[in-house]
């Protein structure tokens, strides 16, 4: 296992000088990834999620080492790793197309890597450990010799030096390729622990998406990283073997207990799979957290929007309030009102007493039709078996909504119904910045 550290890590790309004028034209940034700060724990299983081009599978690739970092620093087990070869950084990558080479059986694709990667043991002599003194650290001393400008530091470095080549007490070192035996047992427990021992004479042609997916997997579980990188593994996949997929995955997080960073566009994969998400847009961490705090306290409107299914609906609004309650005028004029208490805690300057433009947000499980409340109409009522999609539109505005009702719906285009919102689970955000005007916590706090 592995921490990783990403401290105001930046990526930019060079552009040909016709897409820097019309980049400087539109003013956008050449970021492809912007001031990028994450601590990613031993063990965590972490998403990163976001739209197309938001620079979630960018910052994948930097901490793989097979793109350069433009600015900041990148720390691997505590050590900085800018500039460490990506063959270097014991990390495994999983891609979206699987890259099995398709001439080679599944047993020959896993064992491949293993084939080619040297491992340092133990040098034997006459059966016998061979000890020396520790010649990695004596280099680290010198290297700070070198680069020391105090007489009495460099005094003190040498003396460890001394001190260390006295003792020939660690073991010499030496890189070997794996045994046959070692590469067949590594090939065949990897086999076991995902299921496709069955699979291990058949060649990437002769097997599913799903299967070559299972097999992609354990080329890198065989390789016994720090790290797994997964990046959008299961995009070619149906929705019902991605579902399956994704099960599989967690199980493996879970049998293996090492780290693993998943790059996905579905934010479905991201609430199912990962201890924390983190939401990305053009190149931002907009917010990271544990995916039940995402989807209850979205810390801004992209947030409130990307993640959840249907969309969170959003209504501009004017707030006024008072020492106890809350006014919320919509769209259509109608006003509905909440004491404070039922909310949850706003922000004080926006409930100063003067009128505040806003954005309400209420996502279409917390709407309820009742005999009392809002009016309404309705456009189109979608039936997904057990539950209905409920599409409509405020009485005297053109703006449409949703509501899931946890049931079959006999409502019909044009009918007349009555909503009003549970006022725990409305958001509110700032008109302007699109931030939540809620007092934020992290669920951990």
């Amino acid at each position: 296992m592995a921490s990783i550290l990403l401290r105001h890590i930046y990526k930019a790309y060079p552009h040909s000088k016709k897409e820097d004028k019309k980049e400087k034209e539109q003013q956008l940034s050449p970021f492809a990834v912007k001031d990028f700060n994450l601590e990613i724990h031993d063990g965590e299983f972490i998403v990163l999620v976001g739209p197309s081009g938001c620079g979630k599978s960018t910052t994948l690739r930097m901490i793989a080492g097979l793109e350069d970092i433009s600015a900041g620093e990148l720390y691997i087990d505590g050590n900085l790793s800018n500039n460490v070869d990506a063959s270097k950084r014991d990390i495994a990558m999983v891609f979206q197309n699987y890259a099995l080479y398709p001439h080679m059986t599944s047993y020959q694709n896993m064992s491949y890597g293993l084939k080619l990667r040297k491992i340092k043991k133990p040098l034997l002599r006459k059966g016998e450990v061979v000890y020396d003194y520790d010649k990695e650290k004596v280099k680290e001393l010198q290297l700070q010799v070198k680069k020391s400008q105090s007489p009495d530091e460099v005094e003190a470095l040498n003396k460890q030096i001394a001190e260390i080549k006295s003792k020939k007490d660690t073991p010499v070192m030496k890189a070997v390729h794996y045994s046959k035996e070692e590469i067949d047992e590594k090939v065949k427990s990897a086999a076991e622990v995902l299921d496709i021992t069955h699979l291990l004479d058949r060649k990437p042609s002769e097997m599913s998406g799903g299967q070559r997916q299972r097999v992609a997997l354990g080329r890198a579980l065989v390789r016994d990283p720090k790290v797994f990188l997964l990046d959008e593994p299961l995009s070619n996949l149906d929705a019902k073997l991605r579902a399956s997929m994704r099960n599989e995955i967690v199980k493996l997080h879970k049998k293996v207990q090492t780290t693993f960073v998943y790059v996905t566009h579905d934010q479905i994969e991201a609430m199912t799979m990962g201890d924390r998400i983190v939401v990305m847009k053009d190149g931002v961490i907009q917010q990271v957290d544990t995916p039940s705090n995402i989807y209850d306290n979205p810390a801004n409107l992209f947030v409130a929007g990307f993640i959840g299914t249907p969309q969170m609906n959003f209504f501009d609004v004017k707030l006024n309030s008072d020492a106890e309650n809350i006014q919320i005028s919509l769209p259509n004029g109608n006003q509905i009102s909440f004491p404070l208490s039922t909310l949850k805690p706003i922000q004080e300057e926006y409930i100063s007493g003067n009128e505040k433009e806003a954005v309400l947000g209420v996502r279409g499980e917390h709407i309820t039709i009742g005999e009392d409340g809002i009016p309404a109409v309705v456009s189109f009522a979608e039936i997904l078996g057990n539950s209905t999609n409920i599409l409509c539109k405020l009485e005297g505005s053109d703006d449409e909504f949703n509501i899931t009702v946890q049931s079959r719906s006999s409502l019909k285009p044009g009918d007349k119904i009555n909503i009003s919102f549970e006022p725990a689970n409305i958001h509110l955000f700032d008109k302007n910045t699109g931030d939540s005007i809620y007092q934020y916590k992290e669920e951990n706090e």
